[in-house]
């Protein structure tokens, strides 16, 4: 301590310092923190707690902001049931609950996204269309999951070339092959005052799998979303950097598209494999802390240094 507080003989309170006072010292001086025309949140910024209390400590009462995007969630399928509609028991042969709406819009959320999920959408090219016309009016960007595959009973392709286009149909990825992105013509029936109609609706059409839904969006639409959100630079990835970790395991099958495995760090200090990579199985992405990401026709051997991409910091 450099000073003590007592009193005097009188009852009176004294300071008595221990050391002499220096010039300036314990003084905060105007523009230590920032001087004058210094950039102090440069546009694209995403506002966190400490953003906002340095904007307030400027005395900024108000911020351009880029509002919030809109995003319209469909499902595509005959064989999704709502949770809490049907018990498990009595699930009719082939039907599924529909895990994707419910982690799709978490995610879409926590983005800081306006989320309208839709109902769920019949294995109808008629019914398709109508779904992504209605959609595309009042929102910037339609995200469906399912029926972008091949199969007899999958529209999407079609739906979306009826009132859009596509740049985008399938990638080289496992999992998350079928990926589509394209746009939606806005027709301006039901448009709001400023949702642009008229304009194009981005569109992004997920795989039904849950396991490859919830990759290539972590992977391609979160990136996506924060670009439109106005997001620059690493931040807009949404994910930390990948770093490199030994691999625990052995993955000796080649595959001939980029990879990529569900992961956690182990005690050791590497990488452990949940042991049901299938498309389908949720539960390795509740396990799991990241991705393995393997380039094309890469075999794994245990101890191998392997490219790790965590969910989070």
């Amino acid at each position: 301590e450099e000073a003590e507080a007592s009193t005097d003989a009188s009852g009176q309170p004294q300071l008595r310092l221990r050391k002499p006072a220096q010039l300036g010292q314990h003084i905060r001086r105007r523009g230590e923190d920032l001087g004058r025309g210094q950039t102090v949140l440069p546009a694209g910024t995403l506002l966190g707690p400490a953003e906002l209390g340095l904007a307030a400590s400027l005395g900024a009462a108000q911020l351009p902001l880029h509002r919030r995007l809109r995003v319209a969630l469909l499902s595509s399928g005959d064989e999704l049931a709502e949770p809490g509609s049907v018990p498990p028991e009595q699930l009719p042969l082939g039907a599924i609950y529909n895990s994707n709406r419910y982690f799709l819009r978490a995610l879409l959320q926590r983005l800081g996204c306006s989320v309208s999920v839709c109902a769920p959408v019949p294995d109808r090219l008629d019914a398709t269309v109508a779904a992504l016309r209605a959609a595309a009016a009042n929102h910037d960007l339609v995200l469906s999951t399912g029926g972008v595959s091949v199969g007899e009973a999958d529209h999407l392709k079609a739906a979306v070339q009826a009132p859009g286009g596509l740049h985008l149909w399938q990638i080289a990825i496992k999992p998350g092959k079928p990926f589509a992105h394209g746009w939606l013509e806005r027709d301006g029936e039901g448009a709001g005052a400023d949702s642009g109609a008229g304009q194009r609706c981005h569109y992004i059409g997920l795989p039904g799998n849950p396991v490859a839904s919830y990759v290539t969006f972590m992977l391609l639409v979160q990136p996506f979303v924060r670009r439109l959100q106005g997001v620059q630079g690493p931040a807009a990835s949404g994910l930390p950097e990948p770093i490199e970790l030994p691999a625990h395991f052995d993955w000796p099958k080649p595959e001939r598209r980029r990879e990529f495995l569900r992961v956690r760090r182990n005690a050791h200090g590497g990488l452990e494999l949940h042991p049901n990579q299938g498309s389908g199985v949720l539960s390795s992405v509740a396990w799991a802390d990241g991705l393995v990401d393997k380039a094309p026709h890469q075999t794994i051997a245990h101890g191998d240094r392997v490219v790790y991409r965590p969910f989070a910091a």
